[in-house]
């Protein structure tokens, strides 16, 4: 059975410091799955005509594209797939069913890095860590001062 890893990503370059974790540590070819956590919008043509990958495109930015198919091209031979999902479920069952239906394997959540939530977007990291799945922590250093922090640069730091 193929691997399927969960990662949380608040779209900064600095979340993609667990994908990297992942990708260096691989044995086999893994499935990665980002995933954030977004309200439904309340907005009748919102829910009729806009999707998911609408809601995807408005939350990342050009870096963050650029930073994850770098990420994708380095460890080609280490990731089979590659996707963001969102998650807008509101109870622990819903965010069980996220992990079913996405076949998700392990869940990597950053142990002291804190996801920056904004606007419709909420913290998925509190049903990670209650789900059924033992999520690993993974420590990683942050550079404080670096001048190239959440820019694409950062990625090749570590």
């Amino acid at each position: 059975m193929k691997r399927t890893i969960l990662i949380p990503t608040d779209f900064s370059i600095e979340s993609l410091n667990l994908f990297k974790y992942a990708a260096q540590h691989a044995q086999e070819p893994l499935n990665i799955v980002l995933v954030h956590g977004l309200h439904l919008s309340d907005s009748i043509f919102d829910l009729l005509f806009r999707t998911r990958a609408d809601s995807v495109s408005k939350l990342t930015n050009p870096d963050f594209e650029d930073a994850c198919r770098i990420l994708r091209n380095k460890y080609a031979s280490r990731i089979n797939s590659f996707r963001i999902e969102i998650f807008s479920g509101v109870t622990q069952s819903a965010f069980q069913n996220f992990l079913e239906g996405n076949r998700i394997t392990e869940i990597l959540i950053p142990k002291t890095y804190t996801l920056r939530v904004s606007g419709k977007s909420f913290d998925v990291l509190p049903y990670l860590r209650a789900s059924k799945l033992a999520p690993q922590e993974v420590e990683w250093k942050p550079i404080e001062n670096a001048p190239e922090r959440n820019q694409l640069a950062e990625i090749f730091l570590t």
